[in-house]
Protein backbone atom coordinates (compact mmCIF):
# COMPACT_ATOMS: atom_id res chain seq x y z
CA UNK A 1 0.00 0.00 0.00
CA UNK A 2 1.25 3.44 -0.70
CA UNK A 3 2.08 5.68 1.96
CA UNK A 4 3.78 8.33 0.88
CA UNK A 5 2.26 11.63 -1.48
CA UNK A 6 4.58 14.17 -3.15
CA UNK A 7 3.66 17.52 -1.47
CA UNK A 8 6.13 19.77 -3.15
CA UNK A 9 9.08 20.01 -5.26
CA UNK A 10 11.23 22.60 -4.72
CA UNK A 11 14.75 24.26 -5.22
CA UNK A 12 15.80 24.29 -1.36
CA UNK A 13 19.70 23.96 -0.30
CA UNK A 14 20.03 21.41 2.60
CA UNK A 15 20.51 23.62 5.26
CA UNK A 16 17.02 25.60 4.43
CA UNK A 17 15.32 22.47 4.13
CA UNK A 18 15.97 21.10 7.50
CA UNK A 19 15.19 24.16 8.86
CA UNK A 20 11.85 23.96 6.95
CA UNK A 21 11.40 20.11 7.99
CA UNK A 22 12.22 20.95 11.84
CA UNK A 23 9.44 23.74 11.32
CA UNK A 24 6.95 21.54 9.85
CA UNK A 25 7.71 19.12 13.00
CA UNK A 26 7.16 21.35 16.11
CA UNK A 27 4.46 23.54 14.10
CA UNK A 28 3.43 26.02 16.17
CA UNK A 29 3.76 24.66 19.51
CA UNK A 30 0.89 24.29 22.32
CA UNK A 31 -1.21 26.67 20.08
CA UNK A 32 -2.22 24.03 17.92
CA UNK A 33 -2.78 20.22 18.12
CA UNK A 34 -1.13 19.53 14.90
CA UNK A 35 2.32 18.11 14.72
CA UNK A 36 4.01 16.37 12.07
CA UNK A 37 5.96 13.46 12.98
CA UNK A 38 6.98 11.20 9.55
CA UNK A 39 8.28 13.29 6.06
CA UNK A 40 10.44 12.42 3.43
CA UNK A 41 12.94 14.61 1.84
CA UNK A 42 14.62 13.46 -1.67
CA UNK A 43 17.85 15.78 -2.97
CA UNK A 44 19.19 15.29 -6.34
CA UNK A 45 21.47 18.40 -7.82
CA UNK A 46 19.69 20.89 -5.09
CA UNK A 47 16.04 20.16 -6.36
CA UNK A 48 14.06 18.63 -3.23
CA UNK A 49 10.98 16.41 -3.38
CA UNK A 50 9.19 16.41 -0.15
CA UNK A 51 6.65 13.61 0.23
CA UNK A 52 3.79 13.42 2.96
CA UNK A 53 2.87 10.55 5.37
CA UNK A 54 -0.50 9.36 4.15
CA UNK A 55 -2.18 7.82 6.83
CA UNK A 56 -0.50 11.14 9.14
CA UNK A 57 -1.99 13.22 6.31
CA UNK A 58 -5.49 12.30 7.03
CA UNK A 59 -4.77 12.86 11.06
CA UNK A 60 -3.46 16.21 10.67
CA UNK A 61 -6.14 17.17 7.96
CA UNK A 62 -9.06 15.84 10.68
CA UNK A 63 -6.99 18.18 13.39
CA UNK A 64 -6.96 21.30 11.39
CA UNK A 65 -10.54 20.98 10.30
CA UNK A 66 -11.66 20.28 14.13
CA UNK A 67 -9.58 23.55 15.08
CA UNK A 68 -11.02 25.54 12.12
CA UNK A 69 -14.68 24.96 13.05
CA UNK A 70 -13.92 25.67 17.26
CA UNK A 71 -12.64 29.28 15.27
CA UNK A 72 -9.08 28.35 15.25
CA UNK A 73 -8.28 30.91 12.76
CA UNK A 74 -9.42 33.95 14.55
CA UNK A 75 -6.68 33.14 16.95
CA UNK A 76 -4.06 32.38 14.45
CA UNK A 77 -4.36 35.74 12.54
CA UNK A 78 -2.97 37.98 15.35
CA UNK A 79 -0.35 35.01 16.09
CA UNK A 80 0.94 34.76 12.70
CA UNK A 81 1.28 38.14 12.04
CA UNK A 82 3.35 38.79 14.92
CA UNK A 83 5.53 35.85 13.68
CA UNK A 84 5.99 37.31 10.57
CA UNK A 85 6.90 40.62 12.21
CA UNK A 86 9.34 38.62 14.19
CA UNK A 87 10.88 37.06 11.59
CA UNK A 88 11.74 40.02 9.71
CA UNK A 89 13.51 41.73 12.91
CA UNK A 90 15.75 38.37 13.51
CA UNK A 91 17.21 38.67 9.87
CA UNK A 92 18.19 42.35 9.93
CA UNK A 93 19.65 41.41 13.98
CA UNK A 94 21.67 38.31 12.58
CA UNK A 95 22.58 40.40 9.37
CA UNK A 96 24.28 42.73 11.90
CA UNK A 97 25.68 40.72 14.33
CA UNK A 98 26.24 37.14 13.94
CA UNK A 99 26.31 35.06 17.14
CA UNK A 100 24.72 31.69 18.79
CA UNK A 101 21.49 34.15 20.18
CA UNK A 102 20.85 35.67 16.94
CA UNK A 103 20.95 32.59 14.40
CA UNK A 104 19.08 31.13 17.06
CA UNK A 105 16.03 33.50 17.29
CA UNK A 106 16.04 33.39 13.48
CA UNK A 107 15.67 29.63 13.31
CA UNK A 108 12.71 29.87 15.72
CA UNK A 109 10.92 32.48 13.60
CA UNK A 110 11.83 31.08 10.47
CA UNK A 111 10.21 27.89 11.52
CA UNK A 112 7.45 29.21 12.90
CA UNK A 113 6.95 31.21 9.50
CA UNK A 114 7.12 28.11 7.58
CA UNK A 115 4.49 26.25 10.21
CA UNK A 116 2.38 29.48 8.99
CA UNK A 117 3.04 28.06 5.44
CA UNK A 118 2.33 24.08 5.69
CA UNK A 119 -0.41 24.69 8.36
CA UNK A 120 -2.54 26.86 5.72
CA UNK A 121 -1.71 24.22 2.86
CA UNK A 122 -3.69 22.02 4.47
CA UNK A 123 -6.46 24.07 5.61
CA UNK A 124 -7.05 25.40 1.84
CA UNK A 125 -8.04 22.03 1.05
CA UNK A 126 -10.47 21.79 3.67
CA UNK A 127 -11.80 24.93 2.43
CA UNK A 128 -11.13 24.36 -1.67
CA UNK A 129 -14.79 23.57 -2.47
CA UNK A 130 -16.08 26.62 -0.79
CA UNK A 131 -16.97 30.20 -1.52
CA UNK A 132 -16.40 30.92 2.11
CA UNK A 133 -14.51 33.96 3.10
CA UNK A 134 -12.14 32.17 4.88
CA UNK A 135 -10.79 30.80 1.81
CA UNK A 136 -9.41 33.92 0.87
CA UNK A 137 -8.37 34.98 4.11
CA UNK A 138 -5.91 31.80 3.96
CA UNK A 139 -4.45 32.12 0.39
CA UNK A 140 -3.74 35.03 1.86
CA UNK A 141 -2.04 34.18 4.37
CA UNK A 142 -0.26 31.22 2.83
CA UNK A 143 1.19 33.55 0.09
CA UNK A 144 2.16 36.48 2.46
CA UNK A 145 4.17 33.73 5.20
CA UNK A 146 5.53 31.84 1.80
CA UNK A 147 7.34 35.37 0.49
CA UNK A 148 8.45 36.26 4.36
CA UNK A 149 10.20 33.26 4.64
CA UNK A 150 11.59 32.88 1.21
CA UNK A 151 12.48 36.55 1.54
CA UNK A 152 14.06 36.20 5.01
CA UNK A 153 16.29 33.51 3.69
CA UNK A 154 17.71 34.89 0.72
CA UNK A 155 18.84 37.79 2.89
CA UNK A 156 20.24 35.55 4.95
CA UNK A 157 22.15 33.79 2.51
CA UNK A 158 24.85 36.64 2.20
CA UNK A 159 25.17 36.61 5.70
CA UNK A 160 26.33 32.76 5.64
CA UNK A 161 28.36 33.61 2.40
CA UNK A 162 30.57 35.45 4.32
CA UNK A 163 30.81 33.74 6.96
CA UNK A 164 31.88 30.77 4.92
CA UNK A 165 34.53 32.97 3.53
CA UNK A 166 36.08 33.96 7.23
CA UNK A 167 36.70 30.15 8.21
CA UNK A 168 37.13 29.20 4.59
CA UNK A 169 34.27 27.43 3.34
CA UNK A 170 33.06 27.50 -0.33
CA UNK A 171 30.29 29.82 -0.77
CA UNK A 172 28.00 27.17 -2.12
CA UNK A 173 29.40 24.58 0.78
CA UNK A 174 28.07 26.05 3.85
CA UNK A 175 24.05 26.04 2.51
CA UNK A 176 24.73 21.64 3.29
CA UNK A 177 25.71 22.25 6.93
CA UNK A 178 23.25 21.54 9.13
CA UNK A 179 22.28 24.14 11.36
CA UNK A 180 24.30 23.06 14.16
CA UNK A 181 27.14 22.56 12.61
CA UNK A 182 26.80 25.66 11.11
CA UNK A 183 26.35 26.93 14.47
CA UNK A 184 29.70 24.99 15.73
CA UNK A 185 31.71 26.72 12.45
CA UNK A 186 30.21 29.76 13.70
CA UNK A 187 31.61 29.56 17.42
CA UNK A 188 34.78 27.68 16.79
CA UNK A 189 35.57 27.17 13.25
CA UNK A 190 34.54 23.70 12.67
CA UNK A 191 34.66 22.56 9.40
CA UNK A 192 33.08 19.65 7.70
CA UNK A 193 35.22 17.42 5.03
CA UNK A 194 34.45 18.40 1.66
CA UNK A 195 33.97 14.87 0.71
CA UNK A 196 31.25 15.22 2.99
CA UNK A 197 29.66 18.52 1.33
CA UNK A 198 30.32 16.98 -2.10
CA UNK A 199 27.67 13.70 -1.48
CA UNK A 200 25.20 16.02 0.00
CA UNK A 201 25.14 18.39 -2.38
CA UNK A 202 24.79 15.89 -5.02
CA UNK A 203 22.22 13.93 -3.26
CA UNK A 204 20.81 12.91 0.00
CA UNK A 205 17.69 11.77 1.85
CA UNK A 206 16.49 13.73 4.90
CA UNK A 207 13.77 11.41 7.04
CA UNK A 208 11.67 12.22 9.86
CA UNK A 209 10.51 9.64 11.24
CA UNK A 210 8.23 9.23 14.46
CA UNK A 211 9.69 12.78 15.03
CA UNK A 212 13.21 11.70 14.94
CA UNK A 213 14.99 13.14 11.87
CA UNK A 214 17.39 11.48 9.84
CA UNK A 215 19.88 12.41 6.88
CA UNK A 216 21.27 9.62 4.85
CA UNK A 217 23.79 10.22 1.72
CA UNK A 218 25.37 7.65 -1.24
CA UNK A 219 24.67 4.09 -0.83
CA UNK A 220 22.51 4.43 2.45
CA UNK A 221 20.16 7.21 1.16
CA UNK A 222 19.58 4.81 -2.39
CA UNK A 223 18.67 1.84 0.04
CA UNK A 224 16.37 4.19 1.93
CA UNK A 225 14.32 5.99 -0.99
CA UNK A 226 14.43 2.54 -3.05
CA UNK A 227 12.34 1.52 0.13
CA UNK A 228 10.29 4.22 1.16
CA UNK A 229 9.25 4.94 -2.67
CA UNK A 230 7.94 2.86 -5.71
CA UNK A 231 9.02 4.47 -8.66
CA UNK A 232 6.75 6.23 -11.19
CA UNK A 233 5.68 5.35 -15.11
CA UNK A 234 5.65 8.12 -17.16
CA UNK A 235 3.09 7.99 -19.78
CA UNK A 236 3.29 9.57 -23.72
CA UNK A 237 0.55 11.83 -23.95
CA UNK A 238 -0.19 14.92 -26.38
CA UNK A 239 -3.28 16.38 -23.62
CA UNK A 240 -2.79 16.79 -20.27
CA UNK A 241 -5.26 17.91 -17.65
CA UNK A 242 -5.45 19.87 -14.62
CA UNK A 243 -7.54 22.66 -12.64
CA UNK A 244 -8.23 26.10 -14.11
CA UNK A 245 -6.52 28.23 -11.35
CA UNK A 246 -6.69 31.69 -14.12
CA UNK A 247 -9.01 31.76 -17.12
CA UNK A 248 -7.62 31.91 -20.58
CA UNK A 249 -6.66 30.57 -23.77
CA UNK A 250 -3.45 30.99 -25.30
CA UNK A 251 -0.28 29.19 -27.35
CA UNK A 252 3.25 29.63 -27.18
CA UNK A 253 6.59 27.78 -26.63
CA UNK A 254 7.62 25.53 -23.49
CA UNK A 255 10.12 26.82 -21.14
CA UNK A 256 10.40 24.62 -18.00
CA UNK A 257 11.48 26.48 -14.66
CA UNK A 258 12.01 25.22 -11.48
CA UNK A 259 15.72 26.59 -10.63
CA UNK A 260 17.18 29.91 -10.11
CA UNK A 261 19.55 28.88 -13.62
CA UNK A 262 16.46 27.99 -15.40
CA UNK A 263 14.40 31.32 -14.63
CA UNK A 264 17.07 33.65 -16.17
CA UNK A 265 16.35 31.61 -19.45
CA UNK A 266 12.77 32.27 -19.82
CA UNK A 267 11.80 34.78 -22.82
CA UNK A 268 8.97 36.72 -22.76
CA UNK A 269 5.88 35.38 -24.03
CA UNK A 270 6.47 31.81 -23.15
CA UNK A 271 4.57 29.15 -21.40
CA UNK A 272 5.96 28.72 -17.99
CA UNK A 273 6.07 24.87 -17.22
CA UNK A 274 6.95 24.13 -13.25
CA UNK A 275 6.76 21.90 -10.82
CA UNK A 276 5.35 24.44 -9.27
CA UNK A 277 5.86 28.22 -8.66
CA UNK A 278 7.80 30.06 -5.65
CA UNK A 279 8.34 33.55 -5.01
CA UNK A 280 11.69 33.18 -6.08
CA UNK A 281 10.59 32.31 -9.51
CA UNK A 282 8.51 35.49 -10.01
CA UNK A 283 10.99 36.99 -12.55
CA UNK A 284 10.15 34.30 -14.91
CA UNK A 285 6.43 34.36 -14.01
CA UNK A 286 6.00 37.98 -14.92
CA UNK A 287 7.67 36.84 -18.99
CA UNK A 288 5.16 33.86 -19.00
CA UNK A 289 2.04 33.84 -21.46
CA UNK A 290 0.66 31.26 -19.28
CA UNK A 291 1.95 29.43 -16.54
CA UNK A 292 1.16 25.29 -16.00
CA UNK A 293 2.29 23.28 -13.70
CA UNK A 294 2.39 19.67 -11.83
CA UNK A 295 1.12 20.91 -8.01
CA UNK A 296 -1.12 23.26 -6.52
CA UNK A 297 -4.34 23.87 -5.37
CA UNK A 298 -6.18 27.32 -6.13
CA UNK A 299 -4.11 28.96 -2.61
CA UNK A 300 -1.15 28.14 -4.80
CA UNK A 301 1.23 30.84 -5.16
CA UNK A 302 1.11 30.29 -9.26
CA UNK A 303 -2.57 30.15 -9.18
CA UNK A 304 -2.45 33.31 -6.53
CA UNK A 305 0.22 34.98 -8.98
CA UNK A 306 -1.64 34.36 -12.27
CA UNK A 307 -4.73 35.57 -10.84
CA UNK A 308 -3.25 38.97 -10.10
CA UNK A 309 -1.60 39.69 -13.45
CA UNK A 310 -4.11 38.09 -15.42
CA UNK A 311 -2.81 35.18 -17.06
CA UNK A 312 -4.12 32.04 -18.04
CA UNK A 313 -3.12 29.27 -15.86
CA UNK A 314 -3.12 25.92 -15.38
CA UNK A 315 -2.47 23.97 -12.18
CA UNK A 316 -2.16 20.58 -10.73
CA UNK A 317 -1.33 18.64 -14.02
CA UNK A 318 0.92 16.26 -11.80
CA UNK A 319 3.18 15.18 -15.25
CA UNK A 320 3.60 18.64 -17.28
CA UNK A 321 7.27 18.81 -16.36
CA UNK A 322 7.97 15.47 -16.92
CA UNK A 323 6.18 15.14 -20.15
CA UNK A 324 6.50 18.44 -22.15
CA UNK A 325 9.75 19.50 -22.99
CA UNK A 326 12.00 22.92 -23.54
CA UNK A 327 10.56 24.59 -27.44
CA UNK A 328 7.53 22.08 -27.87
CA UNK A 329 4.30 24.23 -29.25
CA UNK A 330 1.62 24.24 -26.89
CA UNK A 331 -1.72 25.54 -26.39
CA UNK A 332 -2.98 26.49 -22.71
CA UNK A 333 -6.61 25.96 -22.64
CA UNK A 334 -7.20 27.33 -19.04
CA UNK A 335 -11.15 27.39 -19.25
CA UNK A 336 -11.28 24.10 -19.84
CA UNK A 337 -8.06 22.95 -17.83
CA UNK A 338 -6.37 21.31 -20.51
CA UNK A 339 -2.47 21.61 -21.97
CA UNK A 340 -2.21 20.32 -25.51
CA UNK A 341 1.12 19.62 -27.75
CA UNK A 342 0.63 21.08 -30.94
CA UNK A 343 3.84 20.22 -32.33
Amino acid sequence: MKKWQLLVTRETALFERYLRVAGYREMFGSHSQVHVRNLLTVNRDGLTALYVHIPETNRRLAIIESEYKRQYLNKFLPFWKEILIHLSNSTKKFSRQQNHETLSQFIHDYQLGRAIVFYTEGLAKLLEKSTAHELKTVGHWHEKAEVATCQAWDRLRPVLMRIARKHDVAKNDVLYYLPEEFLQLLQSGKRLSKDVLKQRRYYYVLLLKHGKMFLYTGKKARVIEAKELSKEKIVILRELKGMCASPGRVQGRVRIVNTDAQMHQMKRGEILVSIMTTPRLIAAVKKAAAIVTDEGGITCHAAIVARELKKPCVIGTKIATKVLRDGQQVEVDAIKGIVRIIK
